[in-house]
């Protein structure tokens, strides 16, 4: 029995409403990008965000086994995982950049769905070179220039860009003020963790195989 693959006019429509919500959010900003991987067809889209508009009409098609080009590509290769990409400018975490810092887990649900930390990586995303940082399952990395936050596919990447900047905020507020910043003791953060590499090992699983990975209800 054959398996009917979605058009790309479905992959862009979704694609397209999501980067409208998160534009309008202000999320990401004219010029930031949104990706994601379409499995089925050993491929990904890509689209930047433009003034003016509420869904960008512009999409670019690579295929994930042609020859690594871009940013989003190196990811994808290097992160099976993934199946959503945002790099964009949001306020709060572009300011861990500015003061040239990681955010530590400070709640559950962060690491639960971002990993242990937001790392600060010191380089740029125009860098032709892989991120070493990759390998340690986060999903959520502060470059020089730009913020990446992932998802295990577009639903997922439209919470955890949200999760992140709220975050972000809270962990920036408190550390002007000088006050120390306390973690989440080091159970939760084993549990919280735990839970989100095995759902990345599944995800990770399914689109090697060709399929979308399935959004998880629920904590």
């Amino acid at each position: 029995m054959s398996i009917l693959k979605p058009s790309r006019s479905a992959a862009e429509h979704q694609l397209a409403l999501a980067a409208a919500r998160l534009a309008g959010k202000g999320l990401l900003k004219p010029g930031d990008q949104l990706s994601q991987r379409i499995p089925e067809q050993d491929a990904f889209v890509r689209v930047s965000i433009t003034a003016g508009r509420d869904a960008p009409g512009e999409f670019e098609w690579f295929k994930l086994s042609d020859r690594i080009t871009d940013l989003h590509h190196r990811i994808y290769h290097a992160r099976p995982d993934v199946g959503a990409i945002a790099a964009g400018r949001p306020a709060w975490t572009s300011w861990l950049s500015r003061i040239d810092l990681s955010m530590p887990g400070i709640f559950d649900e962060q690491i639960r769905h971002l990993g242990l930390e937001a790392k600060r990586v010191g380089m740029s995303s125009h860098d032709d070179a892989p991120i070493p940082a990759l390998s340690k399952g986060a999903n959520a990395y502060c470059l020089d220039d730009v913020v990446l936050c992932f998802g295990m596919g577009v639903e997922r990447l439209l919470l955890n860009i949200e999760i992140l900047e709220k975050c972000a905020e809270c962990f920036v507020l408190a550390q002007s003020t000088g006050a120390r910043v306390r973690r989440i003791p080091w159970l939760i953060r084993y549990i919280a963790n735990g839970r989100l590499r095995k759902d990345q090992k599944e995800a990770a699983e399914r689109h090697l195989r060709g399929e979308r990975s399935i959004l998880k209800a629920g904590y």
